[in-house]
């Protein structure tokens, strides 16, 4: 093990065990309510039904953008048809004004966009990092972020920074992480950042604080890892924020003990992981945003409101809305007005949200 691992390793064991109360919100004393209801939609990234710029849902979605009601759109598999169908859509978003399209584009089996899109086949994680070293990886990784630019887009979400265990039902199954060392992580996780750095494109390293050695499938519902989680499935993490490779962390939808005496919280909720650990511990200053709110591990255990609210009271910069279980094109403004209400209540603080608000706009403008 290298100091530097093992300095790392050491900060996971403090982060792990970190319990530390969340401080009182304060009620919030709106002044200008315009300002804040832009601040909020500058939370929300969401996603659309259909494949055209042509159909009412994706005009609809741009339409709440404009009006400052969500910042970001996402794409899933399901709204990509020709590079015509792509192209126009990311003109009507970008028209908008959105700040960030993002896509899953990792290579292997989580790539939307293909080779009948225009788009250069990418092979998996851990086949890029059996057959080529960093530097070979860093120009793979430079044509897929060339393309995304040339496309409009300005968020692919990945890589994947967890660690590779061939039993793992989603990260390992399918090849999705570099191997099983967190040395190697590091190394071609930082060269898939730096190659999409140098088109504009940002990057999340998913899904803190660590989804590789986990049993289970978060998509379809409840990951435990309370028992499985190690220590040393945070390095990566830790190491990129350190080098200075990080753009914005995505979590994990997992079950995780957060503290000595804890009986563990949902990673979506935890305002320790958040707060404490990122951002406190971690010295994290970049954008973190959660998975998929609509996913099974989310879905069953609160409301789409409860997830909304929870999620931002925890303090997340993005709260993925893929707007897929239930396609709703208003869902913008539904949202704005779940989370403009529990600022009102005092539940969330509006410093925090304008802090995030804030964050967005720096992501565009580094």
């Amino acid at each position: 093990m290298t100091m530097n691992q093992d300095i790392s390793r050491r900060m996971a064991i403090k982060l792990v065990a970190a319990g530390l109360a969340a401080p009182a919100l304060v009620r919030a004393n709106v002044v200008n309510a315009a300002e804040l209801d832009r601040a909020i939609g500058s939370l929300l990234m969401v996603g659309f039904s259909g494949k055209s710029a042509g159909g009412n849902f994706a005009r609809t979605i741009a339409s709440h953008i404009a009006k400052g009601r969500a910042a970001s759109v996402v794409y899933l598999s399901t709204n990509v048809g020709t590079r015509k169908d792509v192209l126009g859509l990311n003109k009507l978003f970008h028209d908008a004004g959105a700040t960030h399209i993002a896509i899953d584009h990792e290579g292997g089996t989580v790539q939307r966009l293909k080779e009948r899109q225009g788009f250069t086949r990418i092979a998996s994680a851990l086949s890029i990092a059996k057959s080529t070293n960093p530097g070979g990886a860093e120009k793979i990784y430079a044509v897929a972020a060339r393309e995304l630019s040339e496309a409009g887009f300005t968020f692919n979400l990945g890589p994947v920074a967890d660690l590779h265990r061939s039993y793992n039902p989603v990260i390992g199954k399918n090849k999705r992480s570099y191997g099983k060392d967190a040395a190697t992580v590091i190394r071609y996780a930082g060269a898939f950042v730096k190659a999409h750095r140098r088109y504009g494109i940002t990057t999340a390293l998913k899904h803190f604080p660590g989804h590789g050695l986990s049993k289970a499938d978060s998509h379809n519902g409840f990951v435990d890892i309370r028992d499985t989680w190690q220590p040393e499935e945070l390095t990566p993490f830790a190491e990129l924020v350190r080098m200075g490779l990080a753009d914005c962390i995505m979590s994990g939808h997992l079950y995780v003990r957060v503290g000595k005496d804890s009986n563990g919280e949902l990673t979506t909720f935890s305002k320790t992981l958040v707060r404490d650990a990122l951002r406190r511990r971690m010295g994290f200053n970049g954008l973190i945003m959660t998975d998929d709110l609509n996913m099974g591990a989310v879905r069953k255990v609160a409301t789409p409101r409860e997830a909304a609210i929870r999620s931002a009271q925890a303090g997340y910069d993005i709260l993925l809305l893929s707007n897929s279980l239930k396609p709703d094109a208003n869902l913008p403004a539904e949202a704005v007005g779940w989370i403009r209400d529990a600022v009102r209540q005092g539940q969330i603080s509006e410093k925090q949200v304008l802090d995030s608000a804030a964050r967005l706009r720096r992501s565009r403008s580094a």
